[in-house]
């Protein structure tokens, strides 16, 4: 019976496309794996690569046999040519072919509409010197280097020198302190013209591979801005302008990149981009979410005193069908919500796109209620009670019935089993990995170890000694570190498996007890943490109650300021809803889930209740940080921004700590309970949608790869999978929303008479 239930072809074909999905997260997952490197920043040519990949395009050193053929006056250095040969492992390698997946994604869930032509130019000011591989030659200058060489740089450097370079950031190397060089294969001709090749061990000596000029006008004269890091603005100092001409004169000196491909073009060191636009995904969610408050005629504002009055429990009736009180279940959606997107989303909107990017989080919190309203009522008109008492609702059920009032049931079908999909991949991924990696890894920040002050300090001694090239202290500084990293390391490994394994313990004795036990449990966490938060919060924005005017102004004054980030109004627009998309999870459709098994046979009476989340998430607890922020004048610190590079939570706490020297460790906990929340409740969306592939019987595997993925957070570094999860959640919303429009018109039904019985007196109010 089971394996006829299992051996459906739909059931087949959710299971493998499941798996694949698991087997792709779990092996990208793996400790080591690099950050993400922001596209923008990239030359398109000549960019450093990451150092385990092969540098596309990427040039290097010329040979003693090289007939060296120099440049005309008005032609391109001719470029280096050197390919990286030092392979990754297997891990990488399958690591580095789910980025490219997640790519794909990128590029077709969140396809952009209306996005900006620029030209630039990227400047890459790089030498390269090389030896032939096993010798102890010194490192040579590259023949096709020499043009570009400053009178003060060397024409040879020995093995000190080199390793002093790289310990001091003035060249690329491996990264080991016993081989600062890297490997690569050298293509060169020969004086008889023949093509060749041989290994070698190089290092690039960068200069300047970092400014990128973006076209621009300065009245009617064409000119090129420095672009800088933050917020993607352009330079305004005019002494860093440059003209075309100077632009060109960079070219020819050999410091720009060049796309040597570009056969015929007078301008080959002048690239193309397309900058900006909106995300399909952030047009469905906010399109549907102001839809849908027109619709319901404001609903998300006359509605809001109804829905306390709901959750404080005055119709809350132990009789009726359900699970949960409607207190649990809003406590339950907003654990799922409420987390790290409070602490550290509305910094990052703030960093990326300056005050004004809150004004259209708490914009879009606004209209999200309404979305929040839609879908919840629909989780309660179509859910499923099972003859033990449990719940299954969601999207996956009115999916199916918001095609079949068309009579296009399969298509519905269709529709809850991909949501379904989303939904559980997302579950494993940034509702559970990625929330106990950041938990583990804030824990671990607080944790006092002298092996980190001593290894501060050898790393300043090593820096000194490079930079005076002391070479008689290098070697032995240099293995003092590699002893204190080893330590370090071992350390923290042993952390972060005893953290698993107690996260995991805690998280299985919860979510085995279903979503009873995770209402109880999220019923006391929420409060509690939201609380002791909150009450940071106004601890300090009580203290500078006198900035709060020219605060408000400021975020309201920057919100519809064209020139708050590059992208303009429209950019400004984007981030903003982003983030607030992250942050209350509105329109995707995750909240219909829990709120499904509430306690209640009135489904629209849940609606109502459901809607505060947006508000509580968004408008208070984002309010609270952002002004925090802003107080603090965190977002836009030069120290902490623009020179450390801090943001998320790290920028929160360094913002807190300047007003509570002790609030760090209230933010560890704070972390901590978020994280535990956030991971029990999307144990229970992924569960509900798990049995809605596989069936009840297979509800208990689901909860033990779920705890076995509690334990491998902490250990994985996630990159690549949080980049996926985030898609998968967010991509949750396009079936979701679809869903909600079909069925409006029947929810608009339910909510008049739901009014009329309300006025009518027809409710009983228990005491």
């Amino acid at each position: 019976m089971i394996a006829n239930r299992l051996l459906k072809p739909w059931r087949i074909f959710a299971g493998s496309l499941l798996v694949m999905g698991l087997i792709c997260v779990v092996v990208a997952a793996q400790d080591g794996a690099e950050p993400d490197q922001p596209q923008a920043d990239e030359p398109p040519m000549a960019a450093e690569q990451p150092a385990d990949e092969k540098p596309a395009g990427e040039q290097a050193a010329s040979s003693p046999e090289e007939a060296s053929t120099p440049a005309a006056d008005n032609s391109f250095p001719p470029p280096v040519d050197i390919t990286d040969v030092e392979t990754p492992d297997w891990m990488k390698r399958v690591d580095n072919g789910f980025g490219q997946v997640v790519s794909i994604l990128k590029a077709t869930l969140f396809y952009t509409v209306f996005p900006d032509e620029q030209q630039y130019a990227q400047e890459n000011y790089v030498l390269y010197y090389w030896r032939s591989e096993g010798t102890d030659d010194p490192f040579k200058i590259a023949e096709n280097s020499k043009a570009r060489k400053p009178a003060d740089m060397p024409d040879e450097a020995t093995l000190n020198e080199v390793s002093a370079w790289v310990e001091t950031g003035k060249a690329a190397g491996s990264g080991d302190p016993d081989k600062p060089y890297r490997q690569g294969k050298l293509t060169y001709v020969d004086r008889e013209g023949v093509k060749k090749t041989r290994s070698v061990e190089y290092v690039k000596y960068v200069i300047n591979d970092s400014t990128k000029y973006v076209l621009d006008k300065d009245g009617d004269q064409a000119i090129y801005k420095p672009l800088r890091k933050v917020r993607s603005a352009l330079s305004t100092d005019k002494d860093e302008w440059k003209t075309p001409e100077q632009i060109r004169e960079m070219a020819l000196a050999g410091e720009m990149a060049i796309d040597f491909k570009a056969n015929g073009q007078e301008t080959p060191y002048i690239f193309t981009e397309y900058i900006g636009g909106v995300p399909l995904v952030v047009i469905w969610l906010s399109g549907g979410a102001i839809l849908f408050t027109l619709y319901f005629g404001l609903v998300n504002f006359w509605g809001v005193p109804h829905a306390i009055n709901v959750v404080r429990g005055t119709y809350d009736n132990p009789n009726e069908p359900g699970e949960v009180t409607h207190f649990q279940a809003l406590a339950s959606a907003l654990s799922a919500t409420v987390g790290l997107g409070n602490i550290a989303g509305v910094t990052i909107a703030m960093t990326d796109g300056g005050p004004g990017a809150f004004f259209w989080m708490i914009l879009c919190g606004f209209f999200g209620m309404t979305s929040k309203f839609v879908e919840c009522t629909l989780g309660q008109m179509y859910r499923e009670v099972k003859p033990d008492g449990t719940i299954l609702g969601g999207p996956m059920q009115y999916l199916v019935n918001s095609f079949e009032q068309f009579g296009l049931r399969p298509v519905g079908v269709f529709f809850s089993i991909v949501f379904a999909i989303m939904c559980v991949m997302a579950s494993f991924g940034g509702g559970n990995m990625f929330q106990g990696n950041q938990a583990a890894s804030q824990v671990l920040s607080m944790v006092p170890n002298t092996d980190k002050d001593q290894l501060k300090t050898v790393q300043a001694e090593l820096k000194t000694a490079a930079a005076e090239e002391d070479f008689d202290r290098l070697p032995a500084l240099q293995t003092r570190r590699k002893e204190l990293l080893g330590k370090i390391n071992s350390f923290e490994n042993q952390f972060k498996i005893g953290f698993g394994i107690i996260m995991a313990a805690l998280v299985g004795l919860v979510i085995i007890g279903g979503i009873k036990r995770i209402g109880a449990t999220a019923g006391k966490i929420v409060p509690a943490m939201c609380l002791m938060y909150i009450l940071a919060c106004l601890w300090i924005i009580c203290t500078h109650y006198n900035e709060i005017p020219g605060l408000v102004s400021t975020i309201f004054t920057q919100a519809f300021n064209p020139d708050a980030v590059r992208g303009g109004l429209i950019g400004v627009i984007v981030i903003g809803v982003r983030r607030a998309a992250f942050s209350n999870e509105a329109g995707v459709g995750s909240a219909a889930i829990a709120h499904s098994a509430a306690k209640t046979d009135e489904p629209v009476r849940e609606g109502f209740v459901a809607l505060l989340e947006p508000f509580i998430d968004t408008i208070v607890v984002c309010s609270m940080t952002a002004l925090v922020i802003l107080i603090t004048g965190a977002w836009d610190s030069k120290e902490l921004v623009h020179e450390n590079g801090m943001a998320g939570v790290e920028l929160t706490s360094a913002a807190f700590s300047a007003e509570i020297s002790w609030f760090p460790y209230i933010l560890t906990l704070a972390v901590v309970l978020f994280a535990f929340s956030t991971i029990i409740s999307w144990s229970y969306y992924g569960e509900r949608c798990w049995e809605r592939l596989f069936g009840a019987r297979a509800v208990f595997l689901y909860k033990i790869i779920f705890v076995i993925a509690v334990f491998l957070g902490p250990i994985f570094s996630l990159n690549n999978v949080l980049d996926f999860s985030d898609f998968m959640i967010l991509s949750m919303a396009f079936p979701n929303i679809l869903g909600c429009l079909l069925l409006a018109p029947t929810v608009k039904r339910a909510v008049t008479e739901y009014w009329r019985k309300l006025k009518a007196g027809e409710f009983n109010i228990s005491h």
